[in-house]
């Protein structure tokens, strides 16, 4: 190879070494700039869609006394705004989905009972607290119905259980979410269970299960 073709092979190869790095370092600034800490404008972002199955323990709220019941639940959940890991450095601290929870019936209670609906979750601090620990605030709204094993019971205020019914719900609650092990993690929730019936009945309802991200 003679000098001049060398001298030429020599001065492409810089141009296309050069533009390739001036195309990286563009990505990168334009990234950056969507960001307020540029620092972390290469951070993946999690997982946007999370798996939970659940134990639930209810405390309804019946005249002279709170009836206990015990069920499970699932729910899925979706990060609202999911986009490509090049145009996001950190996830929303949004998600929405849904989710179902059954408690069968028990001893002394003579009814079953099904929940389903939609939930909003909001993190309530931008980064997990030791990188571990992240409180969460939560709302539901959806539908409660109870199956009545047996005759119905005429009382002159609605009691649930009583009879067959399928209400209207609300269920605002707090939670903690607990990193375990890579996308494994424990969720434990406080909820305020309100049902629509002549007028609102507030339940207490405790629930905590594993979840996974994907």
């Amino acid at each position: 190879m003679t000098f001049l073709a060398r001298t030429v092979l020599s001065s492409v190869l810089l141009a296309g070494l050069g533009a390739l790095g001036a195309t990286a370092e563009a990505q990168s600034l334009s990234v950056s700039i969507l960001h307020r800490e540029p620092s972390l404008a290469m951070v993946r972002p999690e997982p946007g869609r999370v798996v939970e199955g659940y134990y639930s323990h209810y405390r309804f709220d019946t005249p002279g006394s709170r009836t206990a019941m015990n069920g499970m639940g699932a729910r899925v959940m979706w990060n609202v705004a999911r986009t490509d890991y090049g145009a996001t450095a950190l996830p929303s601290r949004f998600a929405v989905g849904m989710f179902g929870e059954y408690a069968p019936n028990q001893e002394g209670r003579s009814f079953s009972l099904g929940h389903v609906g939609v939930e909003g979750d909001m993190n309530v601090l931008e980064k997990p607290l030791f990188g571990r620990l992240l409180p969460v605030a939560s709302l539901g709204a959806g539908m409660l119905w109870t199956n009545r094993k047996g005759p119905e019971i005429q009382s002159v205020d609605f009691t649930l259980g009583n009879r067959s019914e399928r209400l209207f719900a609300l269920s605002p609650s707090v939670g903690t979410r607990v990193g375990l092990w890579r996308d494994l993690g424990l969720r434990a929730q406080v909820h305020d269970l309100i049902t629509f019936r002549d007028e609102p009945r507030s339940h207490l309802q405790l629930s905590a299960g594993l979840s996974f991200s994907y």
